[in-house]
Formats: C-alpha cells, sequence, structure tokens
C-alpha cells in the first residue's frame, strides 16, 4: 500500500483513463493538448501521458534523479495549476502578498513538490504494471471538478483510491489531491501558517529568497 501511495502523491501531485489502462499497452499516448477538454478526458491524457513517459525512460535505462528530475518539470508541472494551488495553501495571508512575494511561495510549492517526490519517482521500477481506471461520474461545480481515480499493482492486492482535484482556466488542470478525505493542500496550508505564526511572513519569504 505504501508503494502505491507514494505513486499518488508523486503524481501529485497529483497526479485517469477511460476504463482500466495496462500502461505497457496503451503507450504512446496522446497528448492531453489533443485530448478532449472534458475533466476525465483531460486526465486520463495526462496520466497515460506520465505514465508512457517513464516507461519509455526506464526501458532506455536512463531512470536517473537528474532525468527524472527533467521529465517532472516536462510531463507533470505543466499540468499543475501552482497558482491556485499556492493560493490556497496561503489562505488568508495570500491576498496581503504582492506580485513577487506571490511568485516566491509559488516557486517554494513547485520545489517542495520536485523535492518530495522525484526520488520516489526515480525509484519506481514496475510502471508497466501500474493499472489505473477513471470513474467518468465526475462532479463540476463551474470552473472546478472532482475526478476519482483508482490504482492498482499487478500481481498484488496494492489499490487505493483518491479524488483529483480540477480547476479549469481555459484548460483543466490539476490543484490538489484527496485520499480519505486528506487533502495534500490542507497539509501544505497548515504547514505554511505554523510557519508563519512562528516566525512572520517577511522572515519565512528571507528564507525562502536565500534557499533560491
Amino acid at each position: 500500500m505504501k508503494f502505491v501511495l507514494n505513486i499518488l502523491k508523486a503524481f501529485l501531485i497529483n497526479f485517469l483513463i477511460i476504463g482500466l489502462i495496462h500502461a505497457a499497452t496503451t503507450c504512446p499516448s496522446i497528448s492531453p493538448k489533443l485530448a478532449g477538454n472534458g475533466p476525465t478526458e483531460q486526465v486520463e491524457a495526462i496520466i497515460s501521458d506520465v505514465v508512457c513517459a517513464f516507461i519509455d525512460l526506464h526501458d532506455q535505462n536512463n531512470g536517473t534523479l537528474k532525468s527524472t528530475m527533467n521529465l517532472t518539470k516536462q510531463k507533470i508541472i505543466p499540468y499543475i495549476d501552482l497558482e491556485h494551488s499556492t493560493e490556497l495553501a496561503l489562505g488568508s495571508y495570500w491576498s496581503n502578498l504582492n506580485t513577487k512575494q506571490k511568485k516566491i511561495f509559488e516557486r517554494d510549492i513547485k520545489n517542495s513538490l520536485i523535492n518530495d517526490y522525484v526520488g520516489i519517482l526515480a525509484n519506481i521500477g514496475a510502471w508497466e504494471d501500474i493499472n489505473i481506471s477513471v470513474d467518468k461520474n465526475y462532479s463540476q461545480n463551474a470552473n472546478t471538478a472532482r475526478v476519482k481515480i483508482m490504482v492498482s499493482l499487478d500481481n498484488t492486492n496494492a489499490h487505493a483510491t483518491v479524488t483529483l482535484k480540477l480547476i479549469n482556466k481555459n484548460r483543466w488542470k490539476i490543484y490538489d489531491l484527496e485520499y480519505q478525505s486528506v487533502s495534500i493542500l490542507d497539509i501544505e496550508k497548515i504547514g505554511y501558517d505554523s510557519k508563519i505564526k512562528r516566525q512572520g511572513i517577511e522572515k519565512l519569504i528571507e528564507k525562502m529568497l536565500s534557499k533560491s
């Protein structure tokens, strides 16, 4: 189960295909830019594109930390609405930040995602055994949607169901992931709130700038 949950966290991230997907038999994938613009269609294309890209990477025996990081930046980060995620994570603090400060926090969220999960992605060697299915009965409210996905591994009892939260600003993008009623953004929000209350927002920004 821990293995499956690590995959889910890595997609963050996020991170969906009609019916049951056997990644090894659906490659090459359809680019999300060419897929339909419905929530499930975009999610299906995103996940298929990501899984196929990592299968190709490992087939080339090039699953290094550097190559995984580059692939993460190319194939996962573009499908995440970092601005919306950061706004939700900062909560009431967001409206008091200027444009530059907002970008600093947005970059911090991005770096956190990459640093936390690239190592996990690099160590996954069974991409072809990952099965993913999408519940086409999604819920939508104006420009936001919730799509459930089911993930399992061949020859194991490991499985999990998560909800991806998406927002549509010209295209659907993922901004949060929820598992057993626990949201990744809620965890991030608690972390930022604690740091800001402990050291002040200006001090926190200074620390983030010193790390960049």
